[in-house]
């Protein structure tokens, strides 16, 4: 069971979430990341993990940096990744949320693990928790909280589940300005390759894929008089720019989407590219997506359904009928997925699946 927070947590939450969403590459939001994690969660060390078992690779930051790693540790739980409870679940599971080893083994077991032995004792580390950024690959990205003498609460897990979501966009987000910076120091011919379209906010508007223009029309309509803009874009634009001259600090930004024919247009908007005054990220894909495209969400496979079904449109009845369960577990699932995704409704349900799986796609 959820425990509640308090006022003071929540802000905490907040102003956690404020911090990661001005990461704009991803090596500035793994800092960020762990070091509002470890301002949560007072811990002797808080690590930002990448972890491939496939093919032995580890990659790490710590808060605080000088906190000793003794010799040999790394390698030791490389080799040892397999038989931690934590990793292996993650792994076959698409369930991202806070898990603590004492969830799955007594702290009997814990010590008489090999794990223990070669890892953590040398670290002087007894409890942990961690929640995941799931990854569409073999590896496992984790933020682990890790304590010498006392284990974590419930509280404390639900801290970490009510940030995740925030961390999870934050961290896309980063990457997305990354890869798109990535894309602009390249040539045009990568954008073409990509099918990304891409328009530079000068006036005129400059086309850095040709047609793209053309295809913004095709989905939201001609320009308005005296506007390059279609009305509903030049709102949004707008929209957009105030969000980033605002002072409350928070800069995740709203992607405008509409669906048509079967097919669904997405624009994102990417300030200071360069020296240009900004520009609008254009995807088109199919519209509806299906139950292993969440698997990053963390949800279970029922779950996923449930979630398809539901920003197709679909009643609690209808869902059920499909599915052949009661509208009673189709609650209930929905329920879950609110938790695990932070969202409070269907449309924000809908919002937050297709925001996610469009910078999936990037």
């Amino acid at each position: 069971m959820m425990s509640e927070l308090s006022a003071s947590d929540l802000e905490g939450v907040l102003l956690a979430a404020r911090s990661v969403s001005t990461a704009r590459e991803p090596s500035e939001f793994n800092h960020l990341a762990t070091e509002q994690v470890a301002r949560l969660l007072p811990s002797e060390v808080v690590t930002f993990n990448e972890i491939d078992p496939a093919t032995g690779t580890l990659n790490f930051i710590s808060i605080p940096s000088s906190y000793p790693i003794p010799p040999g540790v790394e390698q030791h739980l490389i080799a040892l990744a397999d038989q931690h409870p934590l990793i292996d679940y993650y792994i076959h599971s698409s369930d991202g949320s806070a898990k603590k080893i004492s969830d799955f083994w007594s702290q009997a077991e814990f010590r008489a693990s090999a794990l223990y032995e070669l890892v953590y004792q040398p670290m002087q580390v007894e409890f942990q928790m961690s929640i995941t950024l799931r990854t569409l690959q073999s590896n496992v990205v984790a933020i682990v909280a890790n304590r010498s003498h006392v284990d974590f609460s419930e509280r404390d897990r639900t801290v970490l589940n009510t940030l995740r979501p925030h961390l999870v966009q934050a961290w896309y987000s980063a990457r997305d300005h990354h890869r798109l910076r990535m894309l602009l120091n390249s040539t045009i011919g990568a954008l073409v390759e990509s099918e990304v379209g891409l328009i530079v906010l000068s006036d005129p508007p400059q086309e850095l894929t040709a047609g793209t223009l053309a295809t913004l029309y095709r989905h939201f309509g001609p320009p308005a008089d005296s506007s390059p803009w279609p009305i509903q874009v030049e709102q949004w634009i707008f929209n957009q720019r105030s969000r980033f001259s605002s002072s409350d600090g928070v800069t995740l930004l709203s992607s405008l989407r509409v669906e048509n024919g079967g097919r669904r247009m997405t624009l994102r908007y990417l300030d200071e590219l360069g020296e240009s005054p900004g520009a609008v990220l254009l995807q088109e894909q199919t519209s509806r997506p299906t139950p292993q495209d969440l698997g990053s969400l963390g949800l279970s496979v029922r779950e996923a359904e449930v979630t398809v079904f539901v920003i197709s449109g679909a009643t609690n009845a209808s869902i059920a009928d499909a599915m052949f369960i009661s509208p009673a577990t189709v609650k209930r699932h929905l329920e879950n997925v609110y938790a695990k995704l932070g969202v409070k409704s269907r449309g924000e349900l809908a919002a937050f699946v297709h925001d996610v799986l469009d910078r999936q796609l990037l």
